[in-house]
């Protein structure tokens, strides 16, 4: 990598404490001093807690207080939108900005539970971790498909930042930024944004990429394989991975091996921040509307630095613009999932779309 190529642009927040304790980062420009005087006093704290369920031997976190959590408010309501009373961004305007979760389901701070009664025998956990909210931008109709490139190479730069930081704190293990997009993946809330979790434990999934990577798979070896590269760029590749599960998969892979995004140089920051755009300009195009989906931001959780590449995975949740990709029964009951088109089939489909 040439030396210009190597450039990195350090990027950090300007930090708020809210008056309910909760951590509130400003990244980029802003507008105005941020002020909660309805949060002023506020002292409720409820906690979330882990059991261990032994047929699929995998923690799951209860968090019975984010029943009444925020629900699909209207427009003129919305909690992320500048100047809304009572909202979470008290600001005029603003580029990116970061909190934690009012209705969150990991808390840093979160006790050991008690045991279940009638079935002490059972494991049980404190369900430590953190969970944030990620802010795009201050515009109520902002996509990741429709936000300049400056912004989504700060958001790159933010996400880094955050997995960083969250990962400098003893107790967390592996972090997972992540944005449901569209209803049909499950958002209640319609302002561009997405969720950062960090884990005071490593979640299955992310342990058994961590395993694979540690045993030698070499993910970046596949921006090189051109029957499934869809988008290419010098730095970073935009492609469909051969073993799919859901139809019409693309991933955002550097081609070099880095294990979070705040070690990408600004080359590979904007490379990757094309292709954010790329891949929802794409699915909306192939699809002839909106897509839903699911973004899972991926990068090396904590002793796996050396090993585990930082890659984004996008999951749509269509296979063609009348039907969805619904999760069947022999894919929740069995892991077994069921995919109508093959890889390579689908890369060439995305490979004629104009975008």
């Amino acid at each position: 990598m040439s030396g210009q190529d190597s450039q990195k642009t350090p990027v950090k927040p300007t930090t708020f404490r809210m008056p309910d304790g909760r951590s509130f980062y400003l990244y980029g420009d802003f507008e105005g001093a941020p002020e909660w005087p309805w949060l002023e006093g506020s002292t409720d704290r409820s906690f979330s807690h882990r059991r261990w369920h032994a047929l699929r031997r995998e923690w799951v976190v209860y968090s019975a207080h984010r029943q009444s959590r925020t629900y699909k408010p209207p427009a003129d309501f919305c909690p992320f939108c500048p100047g809304v009373a009572n909202g979470e961004v008290p600001l005029k305007d603003f580029s990116i900005a970061v909190f934690d979760n009012r209705f969150s389901s990991l808390q840093k701070d979160a006790p050991q539970p008690a045991p279940i009664t009638g079935l002490e025998d059972l494991p049980v956990a404190s369900a430590v971790g953190n969970c944030e909210v990620i802010i795009y931008s201050s515009d109520h109709k902002a996509s990741m498909a429709s936000l300049p490139l400056a912004r989504r190479e700060l958001l790159v730069r933010a996400w880094g930042d955050r997995i960083r930081s969250l990962l400098d704190i003893p107790e967390m293990q592996a972090v997972l930024p992540f944005e449901n997009r569209g209803e049909e993946a499950g958002v209640t809330l319609h302002h561009p944004h997405g969720q950062i979790y960090a884990f005071s434990y490593l979640p299955p999934v992310i342990n058994a990429m961590a395993q694979s990577f540690k045993e030698g798979f070499d993910l970046c070896a596949l921006t090189g394989k051109k029957d499934y590269v869809v988008a290419d760029a010098e730095h970073a590749a935009m492609l469909v991975p051969p073993f799919t599960r859901f139809p019409y998969e693309l991933w955002v892979v550097p081609k070099r091996r880095c294990p979070s995004p705040d070690k990408l140089s600004d080359a590979e920051v904007r490379d990757v921040a094309e292709l954010l755009a790329r891949a929802a300009n794409t699915y909306d195009a192939f699809f002839g509307r909106t897509c839903p989906y699911v973004m899972l931001v991926y990068a090396a959780p904590k002793g796996f630095e050396d090993v585990f590449p930082f890659h984004i995975q996008f999951q749509p949740l269509l296979r063609s613009p009348t039907k969805m990709k619904f999760v069947a029964g022999v894919e929740v009951g069995a892991g077994s999932f069921l995919v109508d088109i093959l890889p390579e089939t689908a890369a060439q489909h995305l490979r004629e779309v104009e975008v």
